[in-house]
C-alpha cells in the first residue's frame, strides 16, 4: 500500500538540529480566545481501518479538488487546505499504518473545534502536525518540507535552496513578504488588515506571491511544515510553522519567520498546505 510506504519515507520527519543563527526572532502571540494548547490526542491510538493508501483508491475516498502552482521548481497548493477538503479526509476510515514516525500517539484526526457547519472555503485550523502530514500523504502529496521531498533542515529558516515553502513564498529568496520587499499591512489577512476574521482561501488578491496564483502565504492561518527538531520523536517534538495568522503583526508575517511549536499542538490559528502532486 502506497501510504504505508510513505509512513516510512516521505511521511517521516527526517530532520534534526536546533534553530540556527539565521532564525528570525519570533514574538509569542495570542492566537485568539479559542486557542488550545493541549498536547496529543486522548485515547489508545488508531486501530485497523479500511484505508492504508491514497485517495481515489478502494476504501480511501475521493480525492479533494485543489489548485496547485509551480513556484521556482516547487509544486505547492495555491491556498491553505480548506475545511471542505479536510471533511473528505475525515470521512475515510484510516489504518494506523498511515502514521509517520513520531505520531504513534494519534487516535483521531478531527481538528480542535471541528464542526460540519464551518465555512467550507476557510482554512482548516485546530490541526496538529501529524494531522497535516497524514492528510497530505493521503492526498497524494506531502507536507511542505525540503525541495524535492522529505523533511527540511530545521537549523536554518530562510533557506531558498532547500526549503520548499520558503522558496515559493519568497520568490527564491528575493522577497521578504510574498508580495514584495516591504510590509503592507492590508495586503494579507494579518493583525493590521482590518479584516478581523478568517477568510476563504484566495479572498485577497493582494496577498499573492512569490508567484502569481499563490495565495495567503502570509497571514490568515499559520502553516505547519515538515521541519522538526528530531527524526521520529513524540507529541512534544517541535516542528516549524510558517507565515503567521490573522492575529500576527509584521515580524510574524514574513516568509522567513521561524516559529517552532510542539507537533501535538492544536490551535485555532494553525493550518497547513501541501506540496508536490500534479
Amino acid at each position: 500500500m502506497l501510504l504505508a510506504c510513505l509512513g516510512v519515507s516521505t511521511l517521516a520527519c527526517t530532520d534534526d538540529g536546533d534553530e540556527g543563527e539565521e532564525a528570525a526572532a519570533e514574538t509569542d502571540e495570542d492566537e485568539g480566545d479559542d486557542a488550545d494548547d493541549s498536547m496529543a490526542d486522548s485515547g489508545d491510538g488508531l486501530g485497523a481501518g479500511s484505508c492504508a493508501d491514497v485517495c481515489g483508491t478502494p476504501e480511501c475516498g475521493d480525492c479533494p479538488t485543489a489548485t496547485t502552482v509551480e513556484a521556482f521548481g516547487v509544486t505547492i497548493d495555491a491556498t491553505e487546505v480548506s475545511n471542505e477538503q479536510y471533511a473528505q479526509f475525515l470521512a475515510v476510515d484510516l489504518d494506523a499504518s498511515v502514521l509517520p514516525d513520531g505520531c504513534g500517539w494519534k487516535s483521531f484526526f478531527e481538528p480542535e473545534g471541528w464542526s460540519a457547519d464551518l465555512p467550507g472555503g476557510q482554512p482548516v485550523v485546530g490541526v496538529d502536525w501529524c494531522d497535516a502530514m497524514v492528510f497530505c500523504a493521503w492526498a497524494g502529496k506531502e507536507l511542505c518540507g525540503a525541495v524535492g521531498g522529505g523533511g527540511a533542515d530545521v537549523g536554518v529558516a530562510a533557506d531558498p535552496i532547500n526549503h520548499a515553502w520558503y522558496r515559493a513564498c519568497s520568490a527564491e529568496g528575493a522577497n521578504e513578504f510574498p508580495y514584495g520587499a516591504s510590509y503592507d499591512p492590508v495586503a494579507c489577512n494579518g493583525d493590521g488588515s482590518g479584516q478581523d476574521a478568517m477568510l476563504a482561501g484566495g479572498t485577497l488578491s493582494s496577498c499573492q506571491g512569490g508567484v502569481d496564483g499563490l495565495f495567503d502565504m502570509s497571514g490568515n492561518a499559520w502553516e505547519w511544515t515538515n521541519a522538526c527538531t528530531a527524526a521520529g520523536g513524540d507529541a512534544g517534538t517541535e516542528c516549524r510553522r510558517r507565515g503567521g495568522s490573522r492575529y500576527s503583526g509584521e515580524d510574524n508575517l514574513r516568509c522567513s519567520v521561524n516559529s517552532l511549536r510542539p507537533r501535538g499542538l492544536r490551535d485555532n490559528g494553525v493550518g497547513f498546505r501541501c506540496c508536490g502532486g500534479e
